[in-house]
């Protein structure tokens, strides 16, 4: 394996584990050998990709890899609208928001937004869900085509809960709903316990699609609070889609 191989190969097991690695993971998740594992960590530190925790002797991502990810972030015009509209929704609201990205049968949390409510239900930018079995996937799932949708996914999904989608059709079926809604909301999918409504926005000059939510116990949830929420995402997606071009939301 190339030494460029491997440090992607390293910075997405981090990335997946949510912790610092150490030479043991490498060899215990990547069958790479100690001699190779232990090399190719301390390049990664000499070269200002990791760091290395001085008391536990683990790596996990340096300086620089913060400072990139702060700059993809800050070179694109859609993620600061849906920051600054997420902030406003979760004051309103007292839920936790989230701005998320699709990334192959993933989406991936781009920023998070605590809120007022006692009961904080959070994960973490960088933490993955399944697309389909989430409302931030479905609403960026409904973007595409039923056919994209079947490139993207084939035969049964891994089974989530009872609540997700079991396979590609009832997921289509779903994503029907959500371009009919202009919303998508999940209870008890993805995250036992756990309710959300989503709104994604394209910007057509970019080509960046993303979604922005509301989560919250879905213990809590009734349809007339998630028909509220929605109202409420949807008004400042719309806002946001006419700003950017985005023709779904053009009237």
């Amino acid at each position: 394996m190339a030494s460029l191989e491997s440090a992607g190969v390293i910075l997405r097991l981090i990335n997946q584990l949510k912790r610092q690695v150490t030479v043991t993971d490498l060899v215990d998740h990547l069958a790479m050998p100690k001699s190779s594992a232990s090399r190719l960590l301390r390049q990664m530190a000499d070269e200002g990709f990791l760091e290395r925790d001085a008391q536990t002797r683990a790596f996990g991502p340096a300086l620089m890899i913060l400072e990139l990810s702060r700059l993809v972030r800050s070179t694109t015009q859609l993620f600061p609208l849906l920051q600054k509209a997420l902030q406003g929704l979760c004051v309103r609201s007292g839920h936790t928001g989230y701005i998320s990205v699709l990334d192959g049968t993933e989406v991936l949390v781009l920023f998070v937004q605590s809120g007022t409510h006692p009961l904080q239900l959070m994960t973490y930018p960088g933490h993955r869900s399944p697309a389909w079995a989430t409302s931030t996937g479905r609403a960026l799932l409904a973007l595409e085509s039923d056919d994209a949708v079947r490139e993207r996914f084939s035969g049964e999904l891994p089974s989530v809960s009872a609540n997700a989608p079991a396979d590609v059709e009832a997921l289509l079926a779903r994503l029907a709903e959500v371009r009919l809604q202009r919303y998508a909301h999940a209870l008890n999918e993805a995250i036992s316990g756990v309710g959300s409504v989503s709104c994604a926005v394209s910007d057509p000059t970019t080509r960046e699609r993303l979604a922005f939510c509301l989560s919250f116990p879905s213990a809590d949830a009734d349809a007339a609070s998630i028909q509220a929420l929605a109202l409420d995402l949807m008004t400042e997606a719309s806002g946001i889609g006419r700003l950017v071009g985005d023709p779904a939301w053009a009237h």
